[in-house]
């Protein structure tokens, strides 16, 4: 009998990691402010393999649950950027932080080359492996802008390659995130690209290799309006466009999103509806809404409510 539980353990697993396996085309859904409400059945939506959510904010149940569905999780952070709202903020030393990004001012460049900068990504990195990620979507990688840091592309190219060899320490897959001058250098080591805007910026074309490759690439973008007739834009038909993993999404990254099939879906969220442009909001607000009902909902906001970014990655809760 025992034997025979063994087996069929062994049998589930070699089905698991062969569904969880990025190929062209795969249609996903990325949801960074709010955590996906993991009560609502079917997850919508249901035709969707492939999830992007928060490292920080999504407890393991999230996790669990979304893989218990057959879905492929990535989990987002930044590893190129500091933000003031994350709980490691206070371990980077002053001299590894550069130029505050423009866009957003609760975020700052790293030295991505610090030894010290690589041991705290090194701990991000297993705390996805902890919670069951199956890969990493690292954005930032593309520090070899106005950085303060004098970081260049073979920067960039030298961490995306150790952060791909941690990654593979737990048998995780990573992505790319932008970073288009560095992609030809990087597509050997990454399994799927996630890229924002390229249809907006006449950049899709530049993924035409990389998809040869089966690799999917999840592009996102953010069309105004945001309704059913962006899929008859560039969103959709624009050059390049046919062969990427198309959503249409709102700035801030929650449930809402239009796929170029004319499917429409608002995955339900927790945590979504506060006022995430007001610095410490009220956390007792925070907790005494019914949507945290949940006990593993309560402890995550069990924080301050925090935004630091509008209009993209908001960070919303400080853990206590």
């Amino acid at each position: 009998m025992l034997l025979w539980l063994v087996l069929l353990g062994c049998y589930f697993s070699l089905i698991w990691a062969q569904n969880a396996s990025f190929t062209q085309g795969q249609k996903f859904q990325i949801v960074l402010l709010g955590i996906p409400d993991m009560s609502k059945i079917p997850i919508s939506p249901i035709d969707a393999p492939v999830w992007d959510i928060d490292l920080f904010d999504n407890p393991v149940t999230t996790i669990e649950t979304l893989k218990a569905a057959g879905k492929i999780v990535i989990c987002y952070f930044s590893a190129g950027t500091a933000e003031d709202w994350r709980d490691d903020y206070g371990s980077f030393a002053a001299a590894d932080l550069g130029k505050v990004l423009p866009e957003w001012p609760n975020e700052r460049w790293l030295r991505t080359g610090s030894q010290s900068i690589r041991a705290l990504m090194a701990k991000r990195i297993k705390l996805a492996a902890d919670k069951g990620c199956d890969a990493i979507d690292p954005d930032n990688t593309d520090g070899y802008n106005d950085n303060g840091l004098n970081l260049k592309n073979t920067d960039a190219i030298d961490y995306v390659r150790w952060m791909q060899q941690e990654a593979a320490k737990y048998d995780m897959r990573i992505g790319l995130k932008n970073s288009l001058d560095i992609l030809s250098d990087v597509s050997p080591i990454v399994d799927f690209a996630v890229n924002e805007q390229c249809a907006q910026h006449g950049e899709c074309q530049a993924y035409e290799n990389f998809i040869a490759l089966n690799k999917p690439v999840f592009h996102i973008e953010y069309p105004l309006p945001l309704n059913a007739q962006a899929m008859n834009g560039a969103s959709c038909k624009g050059t390049g466009v046919a062969g990427l993993s198309t959503i249409m999404k709102d700035l801030q990254l929650n449930g809402m999103s239009y796929y170029c099939d004319g499917s429409y879906v608002d995955t339900p969220t927790l945590g979504d509806e506060f006022e995430p442009h007001s610095p410490n909001a009220n956390a007792n607000k925070l907790l005494a809404s019914s949507t945290f009902e949940h006990e593993n909902i309560y402890n995550v906001a069990k924080s301050h409510f925090v935004s630091a970014k509008t209009n993209k990655y908001i960070g919303w809760w400080r853990r206590m």
